[in-house]
């Protein structure tokens, strides 16, 4: 008898989570979405892309193609049913026309956890909302302006200059190098965040174990655990909220926090001004609460914002994890792409030629830089192919109807429904870009650029709550592709990908046989032939 009631109840258990890892098929049916059949827990994720054996940018990339037919289309995160936006005039309206009501991402990770240090991770500008949101993006757009990132730039260089050293003293010690090249650019963007965010002289090439890049690996870290956690914060964030599971490690922050505060009563005490990130968000918070003292009079306790010094952490944590893998990633691709399509890459150096005699001796500056017309096309081309962040979300504020351009409704959305961009999609759909997974820079030259269709490119996210480090992160990749590309040659290394979107597997933009990368020493303006 016992064994029986214990089989019922064992049969019981595992029907309700069934029912429970069911998503709720039902859910696009009503709404008239069309979508593919979900898979139970897995959604229409296949289980090869969570297992890490398959790209989901292929996969995005394949259900769109199948599906964008539909200015709207239904995908299942796991349980999740997310809308998939397809129509370059609905993304307008989400992304700019109704900014207002779709102003917040869906809540993050800092939002579901329990420890000390997701609150600092809650209050960076990536996880504002509402209110909070605009007033930090308000304090801290001076910040990234143009004038602001050339005042930064001269620290920049310095860390280009190492890096280019590092591969002439591997050439000259082996005659020929091969470099794995995410390692090699990670190191670089590790020692420009530690000077130009936070202040500090680091040289990864000759200290490779410094413990800012330790930490940042740290941060960076995409362990089987690391996974799991994010992946139970979205199946189950009211558990790990109860379970006091953090989502960043407290030593991690507590090594910037140390740092940050360091820094910045060094510099008070010792009147010290410096042109680096800590510098002008210092001067931001300063103003800030000079323009709070202000208005207090006139603003209610409610109304009143805040920029404490947690909200400055959380600032320079924002900073260093998006510096930190992003601008290594784009900087991987963009050489991946010269040295497989060379000719571009000989066009990419008879530009830099010819900008060094337009300099005629004189360093590279930031506005020389900026005003490199092919250097601009190849880069965008790169950020087309391999976009730092290949979906976009946004989340409903009020229920909102979404009309095409007749006026017709396509979608009514209701309260905190997500809205996604499949933007790796979109960049990679023949009807936006014709033979897309051809590396043409001069899809982006003064005479074709006009051909892309609006709402299709956005490598940097869409409207006001576009990336607001994206000039600082352009500037580090042309700086570095200048060097770089001025004194080597790059070529295919015999253990190159051939095949770089089929090699990438899981949600990382990383290929399994990596990045791998041949110098050759140029040499009078020809690539020195290596014996």
């Amino acid at each position: 008898m016992a064994f029986e009631v214990l089989l019922a109840l064992g049969a019981l258990i595992g029907f309700l989570l069934y029912k429970w890892a069911e998503p709720p098929v039902r859910f696009f049916l009503k709404r008239g979405v069309v979508h593919e059949a979900p898979v139970p827990l897995l959604g229409n994720i296949p289980l090869a892309v969570l297992m890490g054996k398959a790209s989901y940018l292929k996969h995005s990339i394949a259900v769109h193609m199948r599906l964008k037919q539909h200015k709207v289309y239904g995908v299942f995160n796991l349980r999740d049913p997310l809308f998939f936006l397809s129509d370059p005039e609905l993304i307008r309206q989400v992304g700019i026309k109704s900014f207002d009501n779709f102003a917040n991402h869906r809540k993050g990770l800092g939002d579901a956890g329990g420890g000390a240090n997701d609150s600092v991770l809650s209050k960076s500008l990536l996880s504002l909302r509402d209110r909070r949101w605009k007033q930090m993006r308000s304090t801290l757009t001076p910040t990234f302006t143009s004038l602001k990132i050339r005042l930064m730039f001269e620290l920049i260089q310095v860390c280009n200059v190492e890096a280019v050293a590092y591969i002439e003293r591997k050439l000259a010690e082996d005659g020929a190098t091969e470099l794995e090249l995410k390692d090699f650019f990670t190191r670089y963007t590790n020692d420009v965040i530690a000077t130009a965010a936070f202040g500090i002289q680091v040289n990864s090439f000759k200290d490779p174990n410094n413990e800012f890049f330790s930490i940042g690996q740290r941060i960076a870290d995409f362990s089987l655990w690391a996974v799991l956690k994010v992946m139970l914060f979205i199946l189950l964030p009211k558990l790990m909220k109860a379970l006091r599971v953090s989502v960043m490690d407290m030593n991690n922050v507590d090594y910037f926090k140390k740092l940050v505060f360091g820094a910045i009563q060094y510099r008070k005490e010792h009147n010290i001004i410096r042109p680096d990130m800590i510098q002008q968000l210092m001067e931001a918070q300063r103003l800030f609460r000079a323009e709070q003292e202000a208005s207090q009079e006139t603003t209610t306790q409610e109304d009143r914002a805040e920029f404490n010094d947690e909200d400055l952490l959380a600032q320079c944590l924002l900073f260093f994890s998006a510096g930190f893998d992003t601008v290594a990633t784009c900087l991987s691709f963009t050489s991946h792409e010269l040295l497989m399509n060379p000719e571009a890459q000989d066009k990419l150096y008879e530009e830099i030629m010819a900008t060094e005699e337009q300099l005629g001796g004189k360093p590279l500056d930031y506005d020389t830089l900026m005003g490199m017309k092919y250097m601009d096309c190849v880069v965008s081309e790169s950020l087309r192919m391999w976009p730092p962040a290949f979906v976009l979300d946004r989340m409903c504020g009020s229920d909102f109807e979404l009309r095409d351009e007749e006026g017709k409704v396509v979608l009514t959305l209701k309260k905190d429904e997500l809205i996604n961009i499949p933007v790796i999609a979109l960049h990679h759909d023949p009807d936006n870009f014709p033979q897309p997974d051809e590396f043409r820079p001069e899809r982006f030259d003064d005479d074709h650029k006009h051909e892309i269709k609006p709402f299709t490119y956005l490598p940097f996210g869409i409207g006001q709550r576009s990336c607001i480090g994206n000039r600082m992160a352009l500037m580090e990749v042309k700086a570095l592709l200048y060097g770089l590309v001025r004194r080597f040659r790059l070529e295919p290394a015999e253990r190159t990908t051939t095949d770089m979107m089929g090699n990438i597997a899981g949600f990382r933009m990383m290929p399994r046989e990596l990045f791998w990368c041949k110098f050759v020493a140029r040499v009078d303006g020809e690539a020195k032939v290596q014996e």
